[in-house]
């Protein structure tokens, strides 16, 4: 039993929006759709939602055909973007506007206004109106809006982009926790690669209204499908390379600008790559030791066997406290790195201390790449 879409395609004044979208999301898990502005992902939501009608394909879940249906008998919330709740009404009233459409009895009406304003603890809010709540408790009570439907599919457009970081992780948890809970099937749009990571059993990158990779976050973030799927999964370590010698059918040694890596993940065939490092998966060890405290993603395997030296530490950028984004310069070459900062401090590392880098083969991304790619160079976000 799934949500199924088979080639679905939308084309909107002679521009193809959506090209052939094909899923199956098993029901109660959840898919993040990834994607830039203008892919396809808030349309993709609406045509699911029957807010718009897509010209060529299907959509079904559990078997039960839903293309030829109008919104209102497919059993899917929407909770939009930008909340669209109505400003003459109070929180409760917005709440129930769903089950007042459906002329629901009294009875029901107070049992699930009930449940879900407490699951949500927004109860106390009921008499407010729109204007008298802040951004996070209008996106509550535009979940409850959608949940007191007790819809089979929910579908979530960026619902945490407006607010700030510590009502975005609340809200998160809280999404998750209700998912989970009433086991409702998913949709969650985003273009915060955080999130995704968060949020979805499954994750779906779109460009271009066309789907380039769908698989597990961990696949998703791990072996990337493309040099677009590096990049907008925030890899920020990618560099061109060359595959020099292959030990066996599991791993290569790949060249590269900033030294040589053995790589248990590489292309088939063809010697050019891109060459993918996450600075999650990179250990950061002071050029005095010989192996340093490795994590569990590189303790994994031999250090010696994937170590990069001569990188001097160029900057510091914090991330919230606990950790920190290391940029390392070598003959104008950069690295991104994740660290934490308590080991940064222990180790007494400053701008132009001298490190070495340790990485298992397991992280050594590569990609195919055409020898007249261009130089795709690091990011910081």
């Amino acid at each position: 039993m799934s949500l199924e879409l088979n080639e679905v395609s939308l084309e909107i004044d002679r521009e193809l929006i959506l090209d052939r979208v094909s899923l199956k999301l098993p029901a109660g898990q959840s898919l993040v759709v990834l994607g830039n502005s203008g892919a396809g992902k808030s349309k993709l939501l609406e045509v699911v939602a029957g807010l718009i009608r897509n010209q060529y394909g299907r959509i079904s879940f559990r078997n039960r055909e839903l293309t030829p249906l109008p919104p209102q008998e497919r059993g899917v919330g929407f909770v939009f973007q930008d909340y669209a709740l109505f400003p003459h009404m109070n929180a409760g009233e917005n709440i129930l506007f769903g089950l007042n459409a459906r002329k629901a009895s009294s009875a029901e009406k107070s049992k699930w206004l009930k449940a879900v304003t407490e699951e949500l603890r927004i109860d106390h809010l009921l008499e407010r109106f729109p204007a008298e709540l802040s951004g996070g408790q209008q996106q509550r009570v535009a979940l409850a809006r959608s949940m007191v439907l007790r819809p089979e599919v929910l579908l979530l457009d960026e619902p945490l982009s407006a607010l700030d970081a510590a009502s975005r992780e609340r809200l998160a948890l809280l999404i998750k926790r209700i998912q989970k809970k009433y086991k409702v099937t998913m949709i969650y749009v985003t273009h915060d690669h955080n999130e995704a990571r968060f949020m979805g059993d499954q994750v779906l990158v779109l460009e271009a209204g066309k789907v380039v990779q769908i698989g597990s976050p961990e696949v998703i973030f791990a072996r990337p499908g493309s040099r677009f799927v590096a990049h907008f999964t925030a890899t920020r370590n990618i560099f061109p390379g060359r595959i020099v010698d292959q030990y066996d059918d599991r791993k290569a040694l790949v060249e590269f600008p900033g030294g040589r890596l053995t790589s248990a993940s590489f292309p088939e065939s063809g010697a050019e790559v891109w060459v993918c490092l996450r600075p999650e998966h990179l250990a950061l060890v002071s050029s005095e030791t010989a192996t340093g405290e490795l994590t569990g993603n590189v303790a994994e395997e031999p250090a010696c066997a994937n170590q990069l030296n001569g990188y001097r530490i160029n900057q510091f950028i914090p991330q919230g406290g606990v950790t920190v984004l290391v940029e390392l310069e070598k003959e104008g070459n950069r690295l991104m790195v994740f660290s934490a900062s308590r080991k940064v401090e222990q180790k007494e590392l400053v701008v132009g201390s001298e490190v070495k880098l340790v990485v298992a083969a397991s992280h050594v991304h590569c990609l195919p790449r055409q020898p007249d790619d261009i130089y795709c160079q690091p990011y910081i976000s």
